[in-house]
């Protein structure tokens, strides 16, 4: 079995995962709805995993304000071949992104009736919000998950230099 490669995302990326058949059949778009996905790139805050040259998956944050973010996901059929490795990457990538970027709040829409989805978002550290009626562009249904970060500042003096203050971040 190839390996996986992670790459900084591209929009193109996003054009050949939605012309490959999706992880999912529950997923799929319509052509008319696919162009919201090229919107996607944010540099630091997106990637895509590849096998053989080939995009299989992306994944990323997107900023809505400061401190809340949009976490997104596209998944070809292929990444049912590394489920293990890309759930890994996934969850290693989004708490980067958390930290790198001090976000309080990430979110994602999942569509209702898809469980693999779900159980990622749990798996993922997100929690159910509640559902959102006729939110698809097709008009199914998704539920809102979420995951709250709360962030504690502690400034620490060093003994040695106490002239000198450093503030260390950490997440509760």
């Amino acid at each position: 079995m190839s390996k996986v490669n992670i790459i900084p995302f591209e929009n193109e990326h996003a054009h050949f995962i939605l012309e490959q058949p999706l992880n999912s059949k529950l997923l799929e778009l319509k052509p008319e709805h696919k162009k919201y996905a090229y919107f996607l790139k944010e540099i630091g805050m997106s990637f895509t995993g590849v096998v053989n040259n080939k995009p299989i998956a992306a994944g990323g944050v997107f900023p809505l304000w400061d401190g809340v973010a949009e976490g997104w996901v596209l998944a070809t059929e292929e990444i049912n071949n590394y489920p293990i490795t890309f759930a890994r990457v996934m969850k290693q990538r989004t708490d980067m992104m958390i930290a790198n970027n001090l976000i309080k709040r990430l979110q994602t829409s999942v569509k209702a009736d898809c469980d693999l989805a779900i159980r990622f978002a749990k798996w993922l550290g997100l929690k159910e919000e509640g559902l959102m009626k006729n939110y698809g562009a097709d008009g199914s249904d998704y539920y809102r998950f979420a995951r709250i970060i709360k962030w504690v500042f502690l400034e620490i003096y060093l003994r040695v230099e106490p002239h000198k203050k450093h503030q260390i971040i950490t997440q509760i």
